[in-house]
């Protein structure tokens, strides 16, 4: 039977745990950004080689669940740190091992091909007449990425990042698996030790829908401020076509007085 009483008396532990979880969110996020970055510059080299061998990884990382990566990271990589520590000669406790930052990394590795995808479409989407035009001005390359390319974007690679950023706050709750006290693990052990299942992970998961919220309501505002430039356009390009339509029936309202004339 589900008791209210005892979701409030689970609500604070869960909720003490909260900043661990946007700390993993954020810090995965960016880290993520950069990857895709990165492998969006391999995927459009022009060496078909290169292009070749980073869209292989890119597939390769897409296809391997996060949960994967976070159990090689955490039971594998003290291994290959401390040959590495013996090799190099510095110091690595593994009793102390950066398991924080092996979720993060783990995290970051499994959506950067879904960044790399997300930067890659918005560049594809770009007409190719305005690249051409940045070379006929004498545009440098990073002239014209930061004045032309990377404003029109971001704003059109902005949904799909806030998408990709709830999916990593949602994804945070596996780092459980490896002992990291976000606020699915606090949920976890509080509702192992006092027996009550039901009620913990009802307010775990309210608490992520209210985190969910927040950001939903964060990201659609900056589309909406991101995007004033397309609206400005849109109206431009009626506002030709009306002007052309106009003119167009002066034209055949004129061509029909002279034929009446005639």
């Amino acid at each position: 039977m589900f008791q209210i009483n005892f979701a409030y008396t689970c609500f604070i532990p869960i909720l003490k745990c909260l900043p661990t979880t946007m700390k993993l969110t954020f810090a995965a996020t960016l880290l993520a950004l950069v990857g895709g970055i990165l492998l969006s510059f391999g995927v459009k080299s022009r060496y078909r080689t290169v292009n070749i061998i980073f869209s292989i990884l890119n597939s390769f990382l897409k296809g391997i669940p996060i949960l994967v990566f976070l159990y090689v990271f955490n039971d594998s990589v003290d291994d290959i740190m401390t040959w590495l520590s013996y090799a190099f000669g510095f110091a690595y406790d593994i009793r102390h091992s950066p398991t924080f930052a092996f979720a993060v990394l783990a995290m970051a590795l499994s959506y950067a091909p879904y960044m790399c995808d997300m930067i890659t479409s918005a560049y594809d989407t770009i007409p190719k007449g305005q690249r051409e035009a940045c070379e006929a001005f004498g545009f440098t390359q990073w002239q014209m990425m930061r004045r032309i390319l990377i404003p029109q974007m971001t704003v059109i690679a902005l949904p799909n990042f806030g998408n990709h950023f709830v999916n990593l706050l949602k994804a945070t709750s596996l780092t459980c698996m490896v002992t990291i006290m976000e606020m699915m693990g606090a949920a976890r052990n509080f509702a192992t030790l006092n027996q009550r299942f039901l009620e913990t992970y009802s307010v775990c998961a309210l608490l992520y829908w209210g985190v969910f919220l927040i950001f939903e309501q964060v990201f659609r505002i900056l589309e909406k401020k991101t995007g004033r430039y397309l609206g400005t356009a849109l109206a431009a390009k009626r506002r030709r076509r009306k002007l052309f339509r106009m003119t167009k029936a002066s034209d055949e309202e004129l061509g029909q007085g002279e034929r009446v004339k005639a």
